[in-house]
């Protein structure tokens, strides 16, 4: 845990840690260049788990983080900033998930979303498998900062946070973590994330916030063999909006739909041969799933026939089986 000016929180977020199920843990809580010696030596006496590390000056998350993760002795570093709250059994589960599978070296979770003072906003359910992940990541983030865990060796090996990174470092870590290791979301949500006025995120929303993961998605569309062409935010907004489970509005589907739908043929023939067999049924669940929700919400008539085509490319039984299905209709 990184802690940088803003203490409103802190002790909600250090108390869900304490109160975790499993007990073998240590909290590294990192002075980020607050120069606010009472409040972590008080926090240091709390609990005996509880290390400090200050750093003198101000240094950015990224570096705090680095600094924090260097001194952990842990073998499995958990990630929690200091305005969100951990479930007792956040701990545990990512635990188990990581003991449960070798090759799984990146495990986060769904989260509850919660305003400022606490109250719950909504479910944001994530990309649970390996293969939802990568497919995730041609658009947006796979994950919530504070909901994951990863091997300490896939850390290191992918070069650690960037620490040019000042606000997306988490992004960036993913994406140098993945080529390494198998990634996965638990379905249960395991943290509470505040969307907190004065959290890094926010305060450093201007000046096209999306910019900044550009790179991240170039590259990985460049490995899949295509051109990255999403740089227009409200084309990019709906399509991620769709991809996150919501709907988006009748004049907007076409395009976001058809863009959808080449980038997934592309992308499920660069995966093959998948390296597991559950690769294969996410494969088949993620197609299906696309087929499902643009049938149900469709564009208009003409636009659907085009779409019609690109559905056959990736599943015949599951155009034939969609079609048979009557469409929501829109309000009038």
């Amino acid at each position: 845990m990184t802690v940088y000016r803003d203490f409103r929180f802190l002790d909600e977020a250090v108390d869900s840690i304490l109160a975790q199920t499993h007990r073998d843990l240590e909290l590294i809580i990192v002075d980020d260049g607050n120069r606010n010696d009472p409040l972590f030596e008080d926090l240091a006496r709390r609990d005996p788990r509880i290390r400090t590390v200050i750093s003198p000056e101000n240094i950015g998350t990224a570096a705090a983080a680095n600094l924090g993760i260097a001194a952990a002795r842990g073998e499995i570093i958990a990630r929690l900033d200091a305005d969100d709250i951990a479930e007792p059994a956040r701990i545990g589960a990512l635990v188990a998930a990581l003991d449960a599978d070798p090759d799984l070296g990146l495990v986060g979770s769904s989260v509850m979303l919660i305003e400022e003072m606490g109250r719950p906003v909504q479910l944001q359910p994530m990309p649970e498998t390996d293969l939802d992940i990568r497919w995730t990541i041609l658009f947006h983030n796979p994950f919530y900062h504070s909901a994951v865990a990863f091997r300490r060796e896939w850390f290191e090996a992918a070069g650690r946070y960037r620490i040019e990174e000042l606000v997306s470092q988490d992004h960036y870590l993913w994406f140098d973590m993945m080529p390494h290791c198998r990634a996965r979301n638990l379905p249960e949500p395991l943290i509470r994330y505040r969307q907190n006025t004065a959290g890094l995120t926010v305060m450093n929303s201007t000046n096209n916030p999306r910019g900044r993961t550009h790179k991240i998605r170039e590259a990985e569309w460049a490995r899949i063999g295509l051109a990255y062409d999403l740089y227009d935010n409200a084309r990019a907004g709906s399509i991620t909006t769709f991809l996150r489970g919501q709907d988006i509005p009748l004049e907007q589907r076409a395009t976001a739909y058809s863009a959808i739908l080449n980038v997934l043929i592309v992308f499920l023939a660069a995966r093959r041969p998948f390296v597991r067999p559950e690769d294969r049924r996410s494969a088949r669940r993620l197609v299906r799933d696309m087929i499902d929700r643009m049938t149900s919400r469709p564009p208009e008539v003409a636009d659907m026939r085009a779409l019609r085509r690109l559905f056959w490319k990736l599943s015949p039984v599951a155009t034939i089986r969609s079609s048979l299905r009557p469409s929501r209709q829109e309000p009038g």
